[in-house]
């Protein structure tokens, strides 16, 4: 026998497979006794870690966990959860900013001061230098070491609040002297006397008045709540009023023949030039009104008081617009006001200056309807701010002050930046400011 043949009979026959029903089937076997495999949730468990292990595998980020910090996921939750689900994280802080990232995410600048002292010399080394515009007061009060005109006024009211100095749209310039008026025409340099109050007559003048559409016309209150019109041109008195309950003036403001009265018991009186009688009246204060302020159309009067509150009166609606509470406290002060200024160049920005021991200029957006909105600037100039004035010729702000605490005169404010020239330490006291937009004028009243 060949050894070929010897080795096909030692083969053991493989038994032919039979064939059963398989989970590709098209037709499922139902009498198949096969048992089905059973899975276990810890098999499920491994296999969504095995996928998520496989994707997460694939993507081109860096994982940055180890055994004791785990990656934090870019999303908080799955995209596919509900919205009540997610307000229940958010509610809980599971899905929120407070969540460690244990990353470098602070941005803050250093609290070195050795540092910033650095900073701000190499900063002061790249500045260029401030270009000084012909228009701006810095030009002109910067370069003058004295002033142009000096005018004496013996007998000027000490008050602090007083208004003894206006300065007419014709160039001409009166003041108030305990009894007695007087002004001088600055382009002929020709002094008149004006009036004089009656020797019976209680009180001084306190407060006094050019018109701005009449520039003939002026105003003149005195401490007893007495108001007296007079023509400049003819020295002639104009009309006599008596306010309620002797109430002394304080602030007076003009709008074309409305003049408008600050009184003692917080009250504004309303009076018409033509008229004898008064117009109206305004009772939104509690504290003697010390500032007015007629907005340059006329829509707005501003007004600050003793205790610090700054009401605005809509002249359209005739309704103060703090009625409402539509500003709320935002136009609270810390001392009383006296200074007040519409800006001309933005009609919708007013300034605000506040006396002892606050001190300070603020600038205000009154289209601004927050209640606890903010000034848009604070200026701290440590000193009792008498007066403000917007220059009409560039965009700073002229004030004067009067008793001050530091060595600090008037200054000018320059915006956006509001960087000031510095002190000009001419106008110690009751000082006021002129109309004629190019030029300052004040009134220092007798040293104490």
């Amino acid at each position: 026998m060949s050894e070929k043949a010897a080795n096909a009979q030692c083969q053991t026959p493989i038994p032919s497979r039979k064939r059963g029903w398989a989970p590709g089937s098209v037709t499922p076997n139902v009498y198949s006794a096969a048992k089905r495999r059973r899975m276990s949730l810890a098999d499920e468990d491994s296999a969504d870690f095995e996928g998520f292990a496989s994707d997460f595998g694939s993507s081109s980020k860096v994982d940055v966990s180890d055994r004791f910090i785990s990656a934090r996921k870019e999303r908080a939750l799955p995209l596919q959860t509900t919205p009540r689900t997610q307000r229940i994280a958010k509610f809980f802080g599971l899905a929120d900013d407070r969540v460690l990232n244990f990353t470098d995410g602070n941005s803050e600048k250093s609290s070195n001061s050795y540092l910033n002292r650095h900073r701000f010399n190499f900063h002061q080394l790249l500045r260029k230098p401030h270009v000084v515009p012909p228009t701006s007061a810095e030009a002109h009060l910067g370069s003058r070491k004295q002033f142009i005109l000096a005018l004496d006024g013996p007998g000027i009211p000490s008050d602090l609040f007083a208004y003894p100095i206006s300065w007419s749209a014709r160039n001409a310039i009166a003041v108030a002297c305990g009894l007695d008026v007087y002004y001088q025409d600055l382009d002929t340099r020709k002094i008149s006397h004006l009036f004089k109050l009656p020797q019976k007559q209680r009180g001084r003048l306190i407060s006094i008045e050019w018109s701005l559409t009449k520039p003939n016309i002026i105003a003149a209150g005195t401490m007893n709540g007495e108001m007296q019109l007079w023509d400049a041109d003819q020295t002639t008195q104009l009309g006599v009023w008596q306010e309620d309950g002797d109430a002394d003036v304080g602030g007076l403001s003009w709008f074309e023949s409305t003049l408008a009265i600050g009184l003692g018991d917080g009250a504004i009186s309303l009076h018409d030039s033509r008229s004898p009688t008064r117009i109206g009246k305004i009772e939104t204060h509690k504290d003697k009104v010390h500032g007015l302020k007629w907005r340059h159309d006329g829509n707005y009067l501003a007004s600050g008081d003793q205790a610090g509150v700054v009401q605005i009166w809509d002249a359209r609606a005739s309704k103060s617009l703090t009625v409402s509470n539509r500003w709320g406290s935002k136009m609270k002060h810390h001392s009383p006001i006296k200074a007040l200024a519409w800006c001309p160049w933005k009609p919708d920005l007013l300034a605000t200056g506040t006396m002892y021991p606050d001190g300070k200029v603020r600038i205000w957006n009154i289209n601004n309807t927050k209640g606890t909105a903010p000034p848009t600037h604070i200026i701290p100039l440590n000193t009792s701010v008498t007066s403000l004035l917007w220059s009409p010729h560039c965009k700073e702000l002229l004030s004067t002050h009067g008793m001050s605490w530091l060595p600090r005169g008037g200054a000018s404010e320059s915006c956006p930046n509001l960087a000031g020239p510095g002190p000009r330490p001419r106008a110690s006291r009751r000082s006021c400011l002129g109309r004629a937009g190019g030029a300052p004028a004040s009134a220092s009243g007798p040293c104490r």
